[in-house]
């Protein structure tokens, strides 16, 4: 496990973002603006390293030269993300000033055994749901391909109830509900991109409902299937009583 060591001095954070890379792998690419709100953020992940785009990476590499982002690898294994991030809180308590402020970025309720710990310490702690960060503009007005908003859509309503539940199921899913294999995994892959669909270090999938509901609001409509036109209902004639011919009759008789 290897850290950075930090450009400038502790004592001079006043407040730390903690993130959970593995629960929360699209906030890596939030990294830049983010830096902006905090003076330390300190991202841990498992076995899976998160992917960023290149210029992401770029700007990425700035901040941990500048001591103002670490990235933490932990071991493989079960809650690996939640162990760095819990090791990480622990340690910076007994580096930190007491007036420092502990926000922790994870949907995962664990972590709230951290931030108590924290608080016991006499710091300000909380854990907050990464949906409730501020979005940046270029975020919220994000889009994916149709394939992806797709199998966002198939993953979403009647078929939440049935998310696969491991990676190589999902990604079964992903390459039978596209036209081909490979456009299913690029659309799969679109969606872990922009954070809907993410992995726990044992490679369980975690939805994100929120943006999954969003970029399936994108796919296009199905078309309807034609049905027969309502023809105007005509008034049918009045039977007209017939009379007998009686000379007809009598032939008969």
């Amino acid at each position: 496990m290897k850290r950075p060591n930090p450009a400038s001095d502790l004592s001079d954070r006043s407040c730390v973002l903690l993130i959970d890379l593995d629960n929360c792998p699209h906030e890596i690419l939030d990294l830049a603006e983010t830096s902006q709100r905090y003076d330390l953020i300190i991202a841990a992940h498992g076995s899976r390293e998160p992917r960023v785009p290149l210029g992401v990476a770029a700007v990425l590499g700035q901040l941990v030269a500048q001591g103002r982002v670490e990235i933490w690898a932990m071991p493989p294994g079960k809650n690996a993300a939640d162990f760095g991030i819990t090791f990480v809180a622990g340690r910076l308590s007994s580096e930190m000033p007491r007036h420092t402020i502990f926000k922790i970025a994870s949907k995962d309720r664990d972590l709230d055994h951290a931030v108590s710990l924290l608080r016991r310490s006499g710091f300000q702690a909380d854990r907050i749901d990464s949906s409730q960060l501020p979005e940046s503009p270029e975020k919220s007005q994000a889009t994916v391909s149709s394939a992806a908003s797709r199998l966002a859509s198939s993953l979403c309503g009647r078929g939440a109830n049935s998310r696969p539940k491991r990676r190589r199921t999902l990604h079964a899913v992903a390459k039978a509900r596209a036209p081909s294999p490979e456009a299913g995994m690029l659309a799969l892959t679109e969606l872990e991109d922009a954070g809907a669909i993410g992995f726990a270090a044992n490679n369980v999938p975690r939805y994100d409902d929120q943006l999954l509901n969003k970029y399936a609001a994108l796919a296009p409509k199905k078309k309807q299937k034609t049905e027969p036109l309502a023809l105007p209902e005509f008034a049918k004639p009045k039977s007209s009583r017939r009379h007998s011919d009686r000379i007809q009759l009598e032939l008969f008789e």
